[in-house]
């Protein structure tokens, strides 16, 4: 899965060392306050409680922040006005303050200068760089302030503060992509962290070296490092590494959404205990958008198990991710992130095309773009590499120039002109569509139509043979009634009985035949095709008995079929073969030792049904009929051999016969 991924912003402030926060500890400072020796002992306790409280309650920390300097500017103590100056300075900046940030920061650099105190101007310098990266994705000024930080790291040979700004640089590297920097700085930082075995310092190494592997797509290393992380910041009860960590955690679980956004939620819930306006914890929210944005472009197999967290409802979901997006974007608009500003933007622009919102997906992308192109643009680039390079100059004691490239401007345009171009493809895409839909709509309509008349022309025909084979039973009939009337003398009481007897049979086998075809037309009267089915010869033979039952002077011989079955459509065979055996029987009038046989044969691929009658031959015309595949056809010339070919066709069956003046021979072949 493509998954656009946003860093993960790693705050700094590095006067005091993280400590376990449970609350019996806080419990404990907050009660030797009131009982402490001197001033200077309640200070250092206000700046305990205060360096505590930010990893679990951001406004209790502030609280102390601004208690401990009223504290110092009434004891007149520099070095104590300065360190919590820059604690206010950390409160705001993870409020995202810029102005108030800097304020603080500032005052408190100025401090730490005039008194030489190249310790606590490294923290400074390290909190600005992080204000400037954070709140602004000012990566240039960011650099360029982490650099310093390390220069008076260096010179007072301080491993806290080496390895903070060792880990902030790498973020930096990190941010423009350049992964084998960011690893290598991250790795001297962690080296440094262990040999001190601080926990939440290795741990901080650890979670920042697994987003960057996560970066490269390596994600069973990401994995592990996360996890290694996630122990020690449980150890320690650092509530906000633990954020931090289970939002970089939910990453690794790749496209199982569920454990995804499950891991976001506990991300969430965690800072929303300690900071909600925390840089990271706003990428959280933001990202949680951009999992359910995921669910609905990619879990198109439905592997996804929704339920409590995860409605099954594409619209739910879209919904669920513009709540969470809307959110993000509020929040660092509020805080000043304009990286994460334009990040989510960009998200927010493609679950708005999802929607079909395509107007504010179209401006969100637009603003998205350009903010984009001036935050990675190659001048930015340069510059951090520039501020590495001085940093290795500085050692030297030597200098260098560099040149600058103006290319935000030309860049901008390029995409403004890519973004409309782009436009006028989605709407050529978007008429091409339309057209092939009409034209594909046009053709659909073409065969129904086709369907249909060819359904007309099978249904005239099928209604042509019934008129034609119920009209020798009718006849039959007609003449055995007309007889009774016209002559009855010439029957006696037995004959006459016998003669009343087969005129209801005939009857009644008529009206059954009429019955069962009128049925068979009208369950076909839809579509008209042939419905297939297992088919019992005998099941045909007995029904051809009932029907020629009444037939006088000719004898027609049955076969034993029990056991041969046939895959056909019924009916259609059953009106093929009466047509047939009526053509023999008709053939066959007045024809002493008249014989028709009617037989069966099962082969390995085949069915063959056979009719032999001894009359004198078909016709001429018939036999055209039969063989001219283009012939015409009237109302009265040859309408049975026409329709049963027709109906022949429809179910694969092929009719071959011989004729001379010995009989005529019928052959019907099916599969089986």
């Amino acid at each position: 899965m493509k998954k656009m991924f946003f860093a993960f912003l790693f705050i700094t402030s590095l006067d005091t060392q993280a400590q376990k926060t449970d609350r019996p500890l806080i419990d404990s400072l907050q009660k030797a306050i009131t009982v402490a020796a001197n001033d200077t002992i309640k200070a250092r306790l206000y700046n305990r409680l205060y360096n505590e409280f930010s990893f679990i309650n951001a406004e209790e920390a502030m609280q102390y922040a601004r208690i401990g300097l009223a504290h110092a500017q009434k004891m007149k103590w520099p070095k104590a006005i300065a360190v919590f100056q820059d604690n206010l300075g950390r409160s705001f900046s993870d409020m995202g303050n810029y102005d108030s940030t800097l304020f603080y920061y500032n005052a408190s650099l100025n401090v730490h200068s005039s008194t030489k105190d190249k310790l606590n101007m490294a923290v400074t310098n390290n909190n600005l760089g992080t204000a400037a990266q954070n709140i602004r994705s000012d990566y240039t000024s960011a650099a360029s302030y982490y650099f310093k930080a390390l220069k008076l790291a260096e010179e007072i040979n301080d491993s806290t503060m080496l390895s903070g700004s060792l880990s902030n640089i790498a973020r930096i590297y990190m941010l423009q992509k350049n992964y084998t920097k960011a690893l290598e700085f991250d790795n001297k930082s962690l080296r440094i962290r262990e040999k001190k075995g601080t926990p939440d310092e290795i741990a901080s190494s650890l979670e920042n070296i697994g987003k960057t592997y996560y970066s490269t797509a390596n994600l069973s290393k990401a994995k592990e490092f996360f996890q290694k992380a996630m122990n020690l910041y449980e150890s320690t009860g650092n509530i906000a590494g633990l954020a931090s960590v289970w939002s970089g955690l939910s990453l690794v679980f790749d496209t199982d959404y569920r454990r995804v956004i499950e891991a976001r939620i506990k991300s969430k819930q965690l800072w929303n205990e300690v900071n909600p306006m925390h840089q990271e914890a706003i990428t959280n929210t933001g990202n949680l958008g951009l999992t359910y944005l995921d669910i609905v472009r990619y879990d198109t197999n439905h592997i996804v198990k929704y339920g409590d967290i995860i409605p099954d409802n594409k619209t739910q979901l879209l919904q669920k991710a513009e709540e969470n997006l809307n959110a993000a974007i509020q929040l660092s608009s509020q805080t000043g992130d304009i990286d994460s500003k334009s990040f989510f933007t960009g998200v927010l622009a493609e679950a708005q095309e999802l929607k079909g919102d395509y107007k504010n997906a179209y401006y969100n992308f637009k603003l998205f773009k350009e903010t984009e192109d001036s935050l990675f643009s190659q001048e930015n680039k340069n510059k951090i590499a520039a501020a590495e390079s001085q940093r290795e100059i500085d050692k030297k004691n030597s200098e260098i120039k560099i040149n600058e490239l103006a290319l935000s401007n030309q860049q901008k345009k390029m995409w403004g002109l890519i973004g409309g171009l782009a436009l006028l493809i989605i709407i050529g895409v978007l008429f091409y569509r339309q057209s092939q839909q009409r034209k594909k709509t046009n053709n659909t309509l073409v065969k129904l139509n086709t369907e249909l008349d060819n359904a007309n022309k099978v249904k005239a025909k099928f209604f042509a043979i019934l008129s034609h084979d119920l009209r020798a039973p009718v006849a039959n009939l007609i003449s055995f009634l007309n007889l009774q009337k016209n002559e009855p003398d010439l029957l006696s009481p037995e004959q006459a009985a016998q003669h009343q007897k087969k005129i209801t049979y005939s009857a009644e086998t008529l009206l059954e035949n009429m019955e069962a075809m009128l049925l068979w037309s009208k369950s076909q009267m839809e579509n008209f095709k042939p419905v297939k089915n297992k088919v019992a010869a005998d099941s045909l033979f007995e029904q051809l008995k009932k029907n020629f039952a009444t037939v006088e002077g000719i004898e027609i011989n049955f076969p034993d079929a029990d056991k041969v079955l046939v895959y056909t459509d019924e009916n259609y065979l059953l009106t093929i073969m009466q047509n047939l055996t009526a053509n023999a029987v008709s053939a066959l009038k007045n024809k002493s030792g008249a014989i028709i046989n009617l037989n069966v044969k099962n082969t390995n691929e085949t069915v063959v049904f056979s009719i032999h009658d001894n009359g004198t031959g078909l016709p001429a015309e018939a036999i055209n009929i039969l063989t001219d595949t283009a012939s015409n056809f009237g109302s009265k010339n040859g309408l049975g051999f026409h329709i049963i070919k027709d109906m022949a066709k429809a179910i694969n069956c092929s009719i071959s016969f011989q004729s001379s003046a010995d009989g005529t021979l019928f052959h019907l072949k099916l599969p089986i």
